[in-house]
C-alpha cells in the first residue's frame, strides 16, 4: 500500500498532508494487526480485502481526525463493515 494510492483514494492531489498519510498507513497497518490479522502479501487472495480495510482505517482516521461530531451533515464511518473485514481477513 503506496501514497499515492491513498491520496487518490482520499482524492488529495496535494503534499501537505504526506506525513500525516504515511503515519496512518502504518497505523492501520498495527491496528488490522493488533485486531489478529496478518499482513497478506500481494500475491494472496486475501490481498484486495487488506486493502480495502487498510483504506477504510486511512479514511476513517484522516476524515475524523479524532472528532467525533452527531449531526446529518458528517459522514458516518461503517464500523460493521470493517468489522466485518476484520473477521474475515483473521488469521483463526
Amino acid at each position: 500500500m503506496d501514497l499515492q494510492t491513498i491520496k487518490q483514494w482520499l482524492y488529495i492531489d496535494h503534499d501537505l498532508d504526506d506525513e500525516l498519510i504515511e503515519t496512518l498507513i502504518a497505523s492501520a497497518k498495527s491496528e488490522l494487526e493488533l485486531s489478529g490479522v496478518p499482513l497478506y502479501s500481494e500475491r494472496e487472495k486475501e490481498y484486495p480485502l487488506y486493502c480495502i480495510a487498510i483504506r477504510y482505517i486511512i479514511a476513517r482516521d484522516f476524515e475524523t481526525r479524532g472528532y467525533i461530531e452527531n449531526n446529518s451533515y458528517n459522514k458516518e464511518f461503517n464500523d460493521k463493515a470493517l468489522q466485518s473485514m476484520i473477521l474475515k481477513l483473521k488469521n483463526w
